[in-house]
């Protein structure tokens, strides 16, 4: 037994003397391995920095997203030679915002993010709206924002500065002289819109309200044509959204041929409306009568259902954006509709108008993103996730003190040499 002890001392010894020999050759400081978490990560990177000497492996632990500075200089670390691996479940979360093309202004903010998640819409201010993100992402129209705005879900924040401002031109309606028409033009004009009209009276005989300019981007954001009355701009029209300019067709405007390149789809037979037009304040926009749009185009997208019918679709055509409506007498819903009917009616005319409005930019000056897509670009910088490094066997060696290791060696070889002393070896 006093043998075994004696091999196992002379082991431990030699271990020792071959750990120390291949430490001093082989290193010539310390390998340095350093943590950190996301709220100690700014007095850190000042910490790592002030060195003077980066460290040799970074650990990072993200419960939220940093913020662009701290991102960067992560990634200047790297780029001095340090070993970085970083880990955290961060939502990805990106914003972007759109101006609206209407003289009302506002903002539509498009909002990704993971399924069933809430979203908090916020700017330099404090919050604005809390969506419900679905199908990859969520939608919000606000009225005004302040500075950088902000969509935020568990640890991550996306960031982006207000858009450029837009120039809203007039809007052209064309239409026969009857009740459409006119409360087409006074829902449009209420909400700030500058309208121009041609209204058709009788063969030959049209009343205009302000002077009908050719249809083209420069003079208009946008072309209504509500009825059959449009087949003598129709050609003009097509060419006016080839180059960039938005159309609305509405109702029997779909059966123009003029206008069938721009169709998102055929018209069906007419469906009459649901309600009982002499009892004021029971006609909605889902009880009016409808020409149900059907045999869609590849490139058409169904903005709006009544039960299994499509009742409105959208579709590019060249530069520009048209939409088909299929909803008849609008007007009824104004005026036979609840309290509620003309203010809806009015927003109703103008979400429409501004969908497809060619709206150029007015404010030419450049605002860069903060950080739309904070995730993406924390990838992009710092690569994807990896496990915590762990210090590595030359870092173990280096850390342990001379000290202790001559402590040791002197004990194993002075514990070896009195016991074969004691039992009378050399």
């Amino acid at each position: 037994m006093r043998g075994t002890f004696e091999a196992g001392l002379r082991v431990i010894s030699v271990g020792v003397i071959i750990w120390m020999i291949w430490w001093s050759v082989d290193r010539t400081r310390n390998e340095t391995l350093v943590t950190a978490r996301t709220s100690s990560l700014p007095t850190a990177l000042r910490e790592w920095t002030q060195r003077g000497i980066a460290p040799d492996r970074i650990g990072v632990s993200f419960d939220s997203i940093p913020i662009p500075h701290e991102r960067d200089w992560l990634a200047a670390l790297r780029s001095s030679g340090s070993e970085l691996a970083w880990n955290g479940s961060l939502p990805g979360v990106g914003i972007e915002i759109q101006p609206v093309a209407s003289p009302a202004g506002g903002y539509n903010v498009l909002v990704s993010a993971p399924n069933e998640t809430q979203v908090v819409i916020g700017d330099e201010v404090g919050p604005i709206d809390t969506v419900s993100a679905g199908n990859g992402g969520a939608r919000v129209t606000i009225p005004a924002a302040s500075g950088v705005v902000t969509a935020t879900s568990g640890g991550t924040t996306a960031r982006t500065t207000l858009p450029d401002t837009l120039h809203i031109r007039r809007v052209l309606v064309i239409g026969d002289a009857d009740w459409e028409s006119k409360f087409v033009i006074a829902a449009l004009e209420e909400d700030g819109w500058k309208v121009h009209a041609q209204m058709h009276v009788s063969p030959g005989v049209s009343v205009t309200q302000g002077s009908i300019d050719p249809v083209d981007t420069s003079r208009y954001a946008a072309v209504i044509a509500l009825d059959a009355s449009a087949a003598a701009h129709g050609a003009e029209i097509v060419r006016y959204v080839a180059t960039g300019g938005g159309a609305i067709i509405a109702g029997l405007a779909a059966s123009v041929e003029s206008l069938s390149p721009l169709r998102a789809g055929a018209f069906g037979k007419i469906e009459p409306g649901s309600s009982l037009l002499t009892e004021p304040g029971t006609v909605t926009l889902q009880s009016l009568s409808l020409m149900p749009l059907a045999g869609l185009k590849n490139d058409a997208v169904v903005l709006e259902r009544r039960g299994g019918a499509i009742a409105a679709a959208a579709r590019r055509y060249g530069g520009g954006r048209v939409v088909q409506v299929g909803y008849l007498d609008t007007w009824r819903w104004r005026m036979s509709g609840a309290d509620t009917s003309v203010a809806a009616h009015r927003k109703w005319w103008t979400h429409a108008v501004a969908g497809v409005a060619y709206a150029p930019v007015a404010d030419l000056t450049v605002t860069p993103t903060t950080d739309d897509a904070p995730v993406a670009r924390l990838l992009q910088s710092l690569g994807g996730p990896s496990p915590a490094p762990r210090a590595s066997l030359a870092s173990a060696a280096g850390s342990v003190s001379l000290w202790w290791l001559f402590a040791i060696l002197s004990i194993s070889l002075l514990a070896e040499w009195i016991s074969r002393r004691t039992r009378g070896a050399r």
